[in-house]
Formats: C-alpha cells, sequence, structure tokens
C-alpha cells in the first residue's frame, strides 16, 4: 500500500508537474505567437505609412520639377503672362500627352490665372474663363500666399491627390500650374510596393461637391472610394458591422482580415478621411483553443507514458524552435527588398532578394568569399554614400549614431550601379547587439526624375543639382571646368515646315550624335527647347574648344532623318577665379549669342 500510495504520488506529482509545464509553455507559445502577428502588423502598418509618405514626397518632387520644365518652354511663359489659351495649349499639348503616357494615373494638368480664373484644363481645354478659386480652397490659397502646394482635394475630376506651383516672373506672380493625379494611383503604389490592398476612406463633406459620386460605398459618414473587386466583399461586410471603427476584424471565407488606416490630408494639413488597408491575419482564438487542446492531449500522454517524456519534450522544443526560424526567414523572404541582419562586423542572416541580388545560393557561401557586403560599397559624387569606414567608425555604427542622415550605398554589380537608400535598425540584447539594414533601391525614381524624358539624356534639374558641386570640387582641387552651351540653327522652321514629331526627332538625334563624342565624366543636358548644355570636369578652355569643333562638324556633316543637314552654334568658356555660377554660365550665353549672331554654325569662345 506504501508502496502504491508512493507511486500515486509521484505519479500525481509528476502529472501536476507536467500540467503546469503544458499550461505554461502553451500560455508562452500563445503570448508569444500573439507578440509576434503585433509585431507583424506594426510592421506592415510601418511600411505601408512609409510607402504612403514616400509616393507623396516623390509625387510632389516629380511634378514640381515637371511644371519648372514645362514652364522653361520657349513660349510657355509668355502664353502664360499673356493668358493665350491656344497658344498655350499648342506649346503643351506634346508634353501633356507625353506626361499621361508616363503616368496614366495623371488626371489633371490646369493653368490659373492669378485672378482667379481658369487659363487651361488640359484635360479639357474647351472649358476655361470659369472663376475655379471660388470653388476650389485649395487654388484660393496658392492666389493669396503665392507658395507651392500640395494634398488632396476635390475637382471636377473627383478626389484627386494635388501639386499646385506658383508661377513668378521677376518677383511678379502670374498664377499657378496644377497637376492633379487620381487617388487610385496611390492605392495602386501601396499595393505594388507592400502586397496589401488598400482603398480611401473620406468624409462625405469632402467629396460630392463638385463631382458626383457613383462608385463609393457609404459607411457611417464615410464613403470608400477606389474599392478594388477583390476588398469589395470585405468592405461590404466592414459597412454593415462598423462605423469605420479601427482595427476591426473582418471573418470571411474561413479566412480573418484587419482593417488599419493612415490619415489623409488636405493641403492644410487637415484630416479629410484614411487610407485604409487590410491585412489577412491567424484566427487568433482558434489558434489558442487549438494549441490548447493540443497541450491537454500532450500532457495526457505524457502521464500515461512517462517513459518518453524526456524524448518528446525535447523534440517538441526543437520542432519549434525550429519552425521559429523557418517562420521568420519566411517574413524576411517576403520582403522585395535586399535585407540582412548583421552584428557589425559580419552577416548573420539575409534575404533571398539579398541573395540574388549578388547571385549567392546561401549566405554560407557568400560569408566564404566576402567578410561583410560594405566591400562592395563605392564613392558617389556627394558624402552621403556609406563607406566601410564613415569617421573612425564602422558604416553600421555610423548609420546608428546619424539617424537623421538619408544614408546612400552605390554598389555595382556586373557592370550595373544601383542606388540604395539604406535604413537601419538596431536590436540590443544583454550584451549583443544585432542591426536589421533594409536597402531600397532608389535609382529608378532618381534616374525618372534626372532624365529629359525625349532626348534620354539629363534634365536641366540634373544639370542645376551637380552644376555648383563641380564648381566647388574644381576650385578644392584646383583643376579647370568649361562649359559648352549650343543650340541648333533654325530649328524653329523646322518645326514650322515638317511638324514638332519631326523637330522631336531632330532633337534626339544631336544629343545622340552629341554623346557619342563625350567622355563618361562629361555631363551633357537638354537645357530647354533647342538648346543643350555640356559640364567638362577637368578640361582647360583649349580642349573644350576642340572637343566643340568635334561636335560642330560631326552634327553639320551629319544627314539628319527628312529635314537633311543642319547646324549648330556654340559658346565655350572655362570657369573663372571668383567668378559665381551664375556668371559663369550668363557669360557662356553671351558667347553662344554671339555664334548666332556673327552667322550662326560656329564655336566662339
Amino acid at each position: 500500500m506504501k508502496l502504491k500510495s508512493l507511486k500515486t504520488k509521484i505519479l500525481l506529482i509528476l502529472s501536476a508537474v507536467i500540467v503546469g509545464v503544458a499550461m505554461s509553455v502553451t500560455s508562452f507559445t500563445i503570448a508569444h505567437d500573439k507578440q509576434q502577428e503585433d509585431i507583424r502588423m506594426d510592421e506592415a502598418y510601418r511600411s505601408v505609412h512609409l510607402n504612403y509618405l514616400q509616393t507623396l514626397q516623390d509625387t510632389v518632387s516629380f511634378y514640381t520639377a515637371r511644371s519648372h520644365a514645362n514652364l522653361s518652354t520657349v513660349g510657355v511663359l509668355e502664353a502664360f503672362r499673356t493668358a493665350n489659351h491656344d497658344e498655350l495649349y499648342r506649346l503643351i499639348a506634346p508634353r501633356w500627352k507625353v506626361m499621361q503616357q508616363e503616368n496614366p494615373a495623371l488626371a489633371v494638368m490646369q493653368f490659373h490665372n492669378g485672378d482667379g480664373t481658369s487659363l487651361l484644363r488640359m484635360h479639357r481645354p474647351d472649358v476655361y474663363g470659369d472663376r475655379i478659386a471660388e470653388q476650389r480652397p485649395m487654388i484660393a490659397h496658392i492666389h493669396k500666399y503665392h507658395k507651392a502646394l500640395y494634398g488632396f482635394e476635390e475637382g471636377r475630376q473627383g478626389l484627386a491627390f494635388r501639386i499646385v506651383v506658383p508661377v513668378m516672373e521677376n518677383g511678379v506672380y502670374l498664377g499657378a500650374v496644377e497637376f492633379g493625379l487620381s487617388a487610385s494611383y496611390i492605392t495602386d503604389k501601396i499595393n505594388r510596393y507592400t502586397g496589401y490592398n488598400s482603398f480611401f476612406l473620406v468624409n462625405q463633406n469632402n467629396i460630392g461637391n463638385l463631382s458626383s459620386v457613383d462608385n463609393g460605398i457609404k459607411i457611417g459618414d464615410m464613403i470608400a472610394l477606389n474599392v478594388s473587386a477583390p476588398l469589395l466583399p470585405l468592405v461590404r461586410m466592414y459597412q454593415t458591422v462598423s462605423m469605420s471603427e479601427e482595427n476591426l476584424i473582418i471573418r470571411s471565407g474561413g479566412q480573418s482580415f484587419v482593417f488599419k488606416s493612415i490619415l489623409v490630408a488636405d493641403y492644410d494639413n487637415h484630416p479629410i478621411g484614411k487610407v485604409m488597408f487590410v491585412r489577412m491575419i491567424p484566427d487568433f482564438w482558434s489558434h489558442s483553443l487549438q494549441m490548447a487542446l493540443m497541450a491537454g492531449f500532450i500532457a495526457l500522454v505524457l502521464i500515461i507514458v512517462l517513459g518518453i517524456l524526456i524524448s518528446r519534450l525535447y523534440d517538441s522544443i526543437a520542432n519549434k524552435l525550429s519552425f521559429q526560424e523557418m517562420y521568420n526567414q519566411t517574413i524576411l523572404d517576403a520582403i522585395p527588398s535586399p535585407i540582412i541582419v548583421t552584428d557589425g562586423h559580419q552577416i548573420i542572416a539575409a534575404n533571398q532578394t539579398f541573395l540574388a541580388y549578388f547571385d549567392y545560393d546561401t549566405i554560407e557561401h557568400f560569408k566564404r568569399e566576402h567578410n561583410c557586403v560594405c566591400e562592395y560599397f563605392e564613392k558617389g559624387d556627394t558624402d552621403d554614400y556609406l563607406l566601410p569606414m564613415m569617421n573612425d567608425q564602422r558604416w553600421t555604427e555610423y548609420i546608428n549614431n546619424h539617424p537623421l542622415i538619408d544614408h546612400k550605398a552605390k554598389i555595382t554589380i556586373d557592370g550595373k550601379t544601383t542606388v540604395f537608400d539604406v535604413k537601419l535598425s538596431l536590436l540590443r540584447f544583454k550584451e549583443e547587439s544585432r542591426y536589421v539594414v533594409i536597402f531600397t533601391d532608389i535609382s529608378s525614381m532618381q534616374s525618372i526624375s534626372m532624365t529629359d524624358p525625349l532626348t534620354s539624356i539629363a534634365n536641366r534639374l540634373h544639370f542645376t543639382m551637380v552644376y555648383e558641386h563641380a564648381i566647388n570640387v574644381a576650385r578644392r582641387e584646383e583643376n579647370p571646368l568649361s562649359v559648352i552651351f549650343f543650340d541648333i540653327d533654325h530649328f524653329k522652321q523646322v518645326n514650322d515646315r515638317y511638324g514638332h514629331l519631326i523637330g522631336d526627332t531632330v532633337l534626339k538625334q544631336i544629343a545622340h550624335l552629341a554623346k557619342q563624342r563625350l567622355r563618361k565624366s562629361d555631363i551633357i543636358a537638354r537645357w530647354g527647347g533647342e538648346e543643350f548644355i555640356i559640364l567638362l570636369p577637368d578640361t582647360t578652355l583649349v580642349e573644350t574648344v576642340h572637343i566643340a569643333e568635334i561636335l560642330r562638324s560631326v552634327i553639320a556633316n551629319e544627314e539628319l532623318d527628312t529635314v537633311g543637314y543642319m547646324s549648330c552654334s556654340f559658346g565655350v568658356a572655362q570657369l573663372n577665379e571668383n567668378e559665381s555660377a551664375d556668371e559663369f554660365l550668363k557669360r557662356v550665353d553671351d558667347l553662344l549669342y554671339q555664334a548666332k549672331h556673327h552667322g550662326r554654325n560656329r564655336v566662339v569662345h
């Protein structure tokens, strides 16, 4: 009896221990899974929010540059100042067509007179002269303060993200240029870069006043816009159970979905609604119940089969750790940008995008050939580019110690150079540190905003950005710096006789001819219309004149499509000591004028 009682006590004690351990493990696992899900939700929100803000910022920068490029077209400012609707439309129509082709979401391009009337709607050129500023607070605001602004506002084309840029001439306000992109452009960007479907949820007071709303879904005091077909059933359910409640979970088709929001503001930073994005999540309570039942069953089996307690316990722990590692790696691999985890010296983990970019099968293979990804870092044209050591600090420490700087990395693989925006998060546990580094490719965005869409050479914005930097480098290193300014002789006659399409072909051919004869270090840009400018670092005036003569001869002896032979006039100068950037450009421009005045098809220096 005593042995039986002792056995019973031992069994009871072991059973209590097993049950206690099972309950503890189950509670910990459920709490851990919940915490991991919360972290993933936070990461999803940050990803969507960052993409949303970055999209707005990139769009504003891009179309601000587009407005300046359009206004710099020959004749545009004159047509604007004189309110010549037909001439302005004729000059802008080709550029409007190109801009619509490069971004079909561009729904509005409008020129506003300073007196509050509409001068030209490129999307509806037959409607103008109306007092649009009385209906559009955004337009009234820029007419009053003459400052560029952007934000969401309704117009006759519906809700759109709008960028409005003032038009100034010699300090005098003439009016404004407006670009408007359909709201679906933003949700498409979110879906493309984060994988989440989204829609706009706008207050009724901010929609339907100027345009009809026939595709919206009313949810309380809000209207859902741009709802894609996959989201429509979920939004309908959201409509019936919520008055735009945040973090609401909808269950549909055996799956659970959560709605998260990002505030949407107008030009004056007043909230007008939200961007709602939808993320599929695990059914946490079903998952918890399943785990609890499983733990009870395991505990019962362990009580009955005490002999296999240790082996089962070790197997369970090992399987869970292996699953967690696979789960973490799956999360990393799901992110489209290259990501690494490092201790600051060696790479600990990386996602498949990173391995594919560097053409390695595994992280072990990469580590056998490289100690650090920083071995690929290259010098850039500014101090923003990372190198392995920055100010006597390793690059990871430098990023962590300078969080307010936009850090970039320039990497060349197989002859192709990519510029990455580099973001870093530091994780510390006791005495160990881990850096999570995300490399985001920004080369394509820079290329679009810095390239002339017609000739595929640098645009005026690109030239302006590198021009003063080149002057500072030349003076610091005491090296010569020269500029060639040239334009096409009698180009207006080509447009008048053959049309603007042939004129565009001439511009592209001459830009191609010139670029072929230049070095990689030289920068050729389209200055505007038929004018081109070339920046030649480390080049004396004598060398530059020789280059200009070669270009003049090559162009003059090339038979161009349709128009035959054309010529160009050139102004050439070398930077003088103590000469400002503006004075230098004016001097080269005056030399070009002399070349035109003295017969054209010549180089004046």
